[in-house]
């Protein structure tokens, strides 16, 4: 070794204790250890790699999103369309114009006959609605956590929609089953 001190190596000063929020070396490139000496070289900072994760939590949304659309609208239309077909054949009508004006009760007694299919048609809606909320909530949370933030988009984007997809094929299966009971057109 050289008796020389500005050639004598130096640890570098410690800024902080070592802890698991951060290196045990002073940020930063160089270091001068004593005034008029050649600068030392640290190496630079490094935070270690942000653990990964997993992309379950989005992909368990988007499932139970497209499974709440798909199975409330398939359900709820099925039996919307057995319901309206059978209620206007049970009725007896040859023609939608009696059935523009019914008051409450005329329409719940037009409904009686087929009450076991429109209970079907609620538990379709009312599970839709239940597995709806579900992926749209933990598609919230997948796209907040950054667990899964494409499917999780997804989830939100399927779940939004899925109240106006149940729409449309519950009306036009309604609409097809009022049309398929009735035998002429007038």
């Amino acid at each position: 070794m050289s008796e020389n001190p500005q050639h004598a190596p130096v640890p570098p000063a410690v800024t902080r204790a070592p802890g698991p929020g951060g290196p045990a070396w002073p940020t930063g490139g160089y270091v001068q250890p004593v005034p008029g000496a050649p600068p030392v070289y640290l190496p630079p900072s490094v935070t270690p790699p942000a653990p990964t994760t997993s992309k379950a939590l989005g992909t368990i949304a988007v499932i139970v999103a497209v499974c709440a659309v798909a199975f409330s609208s398939v359900l709820s239309a099925t039996t919307s369309f057995a319901a309206a077909s059978g209620a206007v054949a049970h009725a007896g009508l040859t023609s939608t114009r009696p059935l523009e004006h019914l008051s409450d009760d005329q329409t719940l007694a037009l409904l009686s006959p087929v009450r076991g299919l429109v209970l079907w048609a609620e538990i379709g809606f009312w599970s839709g609605t239940v597995l709806g909320i579900w992926a749209l909530i933990q598609g919230i949370v997948a796209i907040a956590s950054r667990r899964g933030r494409g499917q999780g988009i997804g989830a939100v984007i399927v779940a939004a929609a899925g109240p106006i997809v149940y729409a449309i094929a519950v009306v036009l299966a309604v609409l097809a089953g009022v049309v398929a009971a009735i035998p002429t057109y007038s």
